[in-house]
């Protein structure tokens, strides 16, 4: 499921649970067939990483883009083949 381009997502709430923080944001206009409601679950090892504030945004801004926008370092790769 990709969100449209641009999309906004409001961060609304959070869940501790045992493998660590549940993230929860709504997007009012998420795209043509696209839900409103989404979660990114942040581990206790990823946390235990994050140092500032701004390392916590990028890692849930990450954690967003590849899972909601099917974005991740792998795309550049498709189409591409290999010899073994």
């Amino acid at each position: 499921m990709a969100l449209k381009t641009n999309a906004s997502l409001q961060f609304t709430a959070y869940r501790a649970e045992d493998a660590g923080i549940v993230l929860i944001f709504l997007c009012a206009d998420p795209g043509p067939g696209q839900q409103s409601h989404y979660e990114v679950l942040v581990t206790d090892a990823e946390l235990a990483a994050v140092v500032s504030g701004l390392d916590f945004r990028n890692l849930v801004l990450t954690k967003l883009q590849r899972r909601f926008r099917a974005s991740s370092k792998l795309d550049a790769l498709i189409g591409q083949s290999v010899t073994v």
